[in-house]
């Protein structure tokens, strides 16, 4: 299928590994795809960005996400502060002595299914590419996420294409 100039073309496995094997084809479907959204009012330039922002209410910690370059940059900002020294070194809560929200654990499934059905109803070349993937299985294929992906032992939860899954769903029957 052909969607804005772009063909979508899934593999012949109907499985789009779009971390690794898929990225030249699929890498819209990460959560770091410049693809801006509004919530709440609120402009945020990547799902990432929005998602990572949530991870406080203090209203500089969320300028500090917002004004990332990058949602790799937002990423290393929003780590939080226990975590090793390699990952927590760019940490804004380490830097300000402060924790992410207690209650982060229960409610970021949540705010990750609000953040990607923002980011392809709002983006309607984005949906329509999604839309184009089928009944294709969406897997994010990162060796070193085994929540959001599949980790190094390709056992994880994947909830990253899970949730893609989900909005498919959601844009195919609205």
């Amino acid at each position: 299928m052909v969607t804005d100039g772009a063909e979508i073309i899934v593999p012949p496995d109907n499985r789009i590994l779009y971390f690794g094997r898929d990225r030249d084809h699929f890498a819209f479907l990460s959560h770091f795809h410049p693809s801006p959204i509004v919530i709440d009012g609120e402009d945020w330039p990547t799902v990432e960005h929005y998602y990572q922002a949530q991870k406080s209410a203090d209203p500089a910690y969320k300028a500090a996400i917002r004004a990332a370059i990058k949602p790799g940059m937002a990423k290393r900002l929003a780590a939080p502060p226990s975590a090793p020294r390699r990952i927590s070194q760019q940490s804004w809560f380490r830097k300000h002595g402060k924790e992410p929200r207690p209650d982060w654990h229960d409610v970021k499934l949540a705010i990750m299914r609000r953040t990607d059905h923002a980011k392809f109803s709002q983006n309607p070349e984005l949906a329509a590419r999604l839309l184009a993937t089928g009944d294709a299985e969406l897997v994010e294929d990162s060796p070193g996420e085994p929540f959001w992906g599949t980790g190094p032992d390709g056992a994880g939860l994947n909830w990253a294409g899970r949730i893609l899954m989900e909005v498919r769903s959601r844009l195919r029957s609205s």
